[in-house]
């Protein structure tokens, strides 16, 4: 991995075209998660993936964990200024619904195709609280700067998306 990186610092493009090829799948399942719609997540990782290319010369390699999460942090980065940018109305903290239980999924816990369509039917705030706590890992305060909100209201909004999926969850069984 070290020696693509070194060949894409270089500018080769058959060395990006194989960093894409190798990494387009996982990240636009990350991209997806946030926008919910085909279109706009192939336009963030095409995106991201521009602006890896550009700012892989200050990556420094230490190993393929820390790639693939500076790669991944880029298409989350991407994917919340998409929403920012497309939802200028919607404040994540202004959701009505009200909604307390305890559903998680960890990181290294694949998601099944099930319980992603639920996540998908979450309000926008919801679904981006909940994607970044319970399946990218940062915590609430790590949330609340990228978000630009409080973190109780990054507590409260993954809160009610906990609740709302629970009640999803009983409505499909």
């Amino acid at each position: 991995m070290q020696q693509l990186v070194d060949l894409i610092k270089k500018n080769d493009r058959k060395a990006q075209e194989q960093l894409y090829k190798q990494y387009a799948n996982k990240m636009f399942l990350t991209c997806i998660r946030y926008v919910n719609n085909e279109d706009d997540a192939a336009e963030i990782l095409n995106t991201g993936f521009y602006k890896a290319f550009s700012a892989i010369h200050s990556f420094q390699f230490i190993n393929q964990i820390a790639f693939d999460s500076w790669l991944r942090k880029i298409m989350i980065n991407e994917s919340l200024m998409f929403l920012r940018k497309k939802n200028k109305n919607i404040s994540f903290s202004d959701i009505e619904q009200t909604m307390t239980t305890d559903f998680s999924i960890s990181e290294n816990h694949m998601l099944n195709e099930d319980y992603y369509v639920l996540i998908q039917k979450l309000p926008v705030g919801y679904r981006t609280v909940f994607n970044l706590f319970a399946i990218e890992g940062y915590n609430h305060s790590e949330i609340a700067e990228m978000l630009d909100i409080s973190e109780s209201t990054s507590r409260s909004q993954l809160s009610r998306a906990r609740e709302m999926l629970q009640k999803l969850i009983k409505k499909e069984l």
